[in-house]
């Protein structure tokens, strides 16, 4: 629990980093002429929660094959899709003129997911290295004991 904990809270920062750049790219793509006020900061903290969401919802403790890790990560951004797009359009009239915000939004969500899963397979890789080469200097050093 205490490490899915600490991919969580790394998944939650990582997301809302990358959300603040794609609402920067989005905001000068589509609606370039508004301005915001201060609250404005609070929407990627609110994203970047219901991002990890569907990780608190799709969990087990038994060790998954690779194909249902690639399910499992589909059905997530699936989800997050889903929710983002909820959340952001829920109790607006929908109209033609909101297709490419919509469509803009599903992409960034897609995008943002790839790199957060390809930015914590190199923090978990890079760990893993270390991890390897330290046990190599203990066994080196075992060995000459």
């Amino acid at each position: 629990m205490k490490e899915q904990l600490k991919e969580i809270i790394n998944s939650f920062f990582i997301s809302v980093t990358l959300i603040n750049m794609a609402m920067l790219i989005l905001g000068f793509l589509f609606r370039p002429e508004q301005k915001f006020g201060y609250e404005v900061f609070l929407y990627p903290l609110i994203y970047g929660l219901i991002g990890v969401i569907p990780s608190l919802i799709i969990t087990t403790k038994k060790e998954l094959s690779v194909l249902q890790v690639i399910i499992r990560k589909v059905l997530q951004c699936i989800l997050i899709a889903v929710l983002m797009l909820a959340f952001i359009f829920a109790g607006q009239p929908f109209s033609a003129d909101q297709i490419p915000a919509a469509a803009g939004v599903g992409i960034s969500v897609i995008i943002i997911f790839i790199l957060v899963n390809l930015i914590e397979w190199l923090l978990d890789l890079r760990t893993a290295k270390s991890m390897t080469e330290d046990l190599l200097k203990f066994q080196e050093t075992f060995r000459t004991n």
